[in-house]
């Protein structure tokens, strides 16, 4: 049982919970390569090289044979879990039965588990067969310079992509992360035109309405921040997968053990992969 139940007692006319301010959705897990039904620990996940053309220089020549680059990475699973315990004499002094308010946290905080999964794997060494474990290269990293998110940052982002055969002209959906600092710096930035505040018209208002600089762009607090820096991310929906051994499982049964009270309890077993690094850019932004 949470012992923050009390507050709850009704104490006048209180009838029902308010969920205090959270993040309710996966916002995520939309935007990235999804591999459901994983069984065991981990999942490979098999990579494809770039294959080059080579010039005919000899009539009736052999047939060329060239071997195929192949490489691996692995999605790792987690185990979360939550659970709570609600006392059946506490229902009789409250006007309500908290059960359903209870697991409607718990499937947001196994939601907001999932994007911190996959914003994590953006940043962290990706698990391979052959190489160990291979980090974010420098040369998918914006530095921070001490600025916050910029027109150049997202310029300099959209160029690495493009340059990587990795956007929109090959078919890719990019996304870009941002945090409300990042949101409230490009608003402020004077470099931006009236033409550009239109286009952003999402950032203005708070919402996803389209596409800007060639991104969709998500809003989230879970971004990883050290000491005054922020760290946003863009990535391309194939070059991140989220694997998903059981999705979200509740359960609500009595507890013998606990006096015949009731006792909510949530699962997943998720994890996420950065398949190709060069499908990744990290964006660091100045934050106090």
């Amino acid at each position: 049982m949470s012992n923050q139940i009390t507050e709850a007692f009704v104490q006048q006319f209180g009838t029902t919970f308010n969920q205090v301010a959270q993040q309710m959705q996966s916002r995520l897990r939309s935007t990235v390569r999804v591999e459901s039904g994983i069984v065991g620990e981990s999942k490979s996940v098999n990579r494809l090289g770039k294959r080059s053309m080579q010039r005919r220089t000899t009539r009736h020549g052999d047939t060329p044979l060239n071997e195929q680059p192949h490489s691996t990475r692995y999605v790792d699973l987690f185990d979360y879990e939550d659970g709570d315990m609600i006392d059946s004499q506490d229902k009789l002094r409250l006007l309500i039965d908290p059960t359903s308010d209870y697991l409607k946290a718990m499937v947001s905080a196994a939601n907001r588990a999932q994007d911190l999964e996959i914003i994590t794997c953006l940043g962290a060494a990706a698990r391979s067969k052959t190489g160990g474990n291979i980090a974010l290269p420098a040369s998918q990293k914006i530095a921070v310079g001490g600025t916050g998110l910029t027109k150049a940052k997202i310029i300099q982002t959209k160029k690495m992509f493009r340059q990587n055969e990795a956007d929109e002209e090959n078919g890719q959906e990019l996304t870009f992360v941002y945090s409300a600092q990042m949101m409230s710096d490009v608003l402020s930035d004077t470099t931006l035109t009236s033409a550009d505040f239109l286009a952003v018209q999402m950032l203005q208002e708070g919402t996803l309405k389209g596409k800007w600089m060639g991104f969709n762009w998500v809003p989230s607090e879970l971004l990883p921040k050290i000491s005054t820096t922020r760290y946003g991310y863009a990535y391309a929906k194939t070059g991140v997968v989220f694997g998903i051994g059981q999705e979200i499982v509740t359960q609500v049964g009595i507890d013998p053990g606990k006096s015949f009270n009731a006792r909510v309890y949530i699962k997943e077993s998720i994890g996420a992969v950065r398949v190709e690094e060069e499908k990744v850019v990290e964006v660091a932004c100045n934050e106090p």
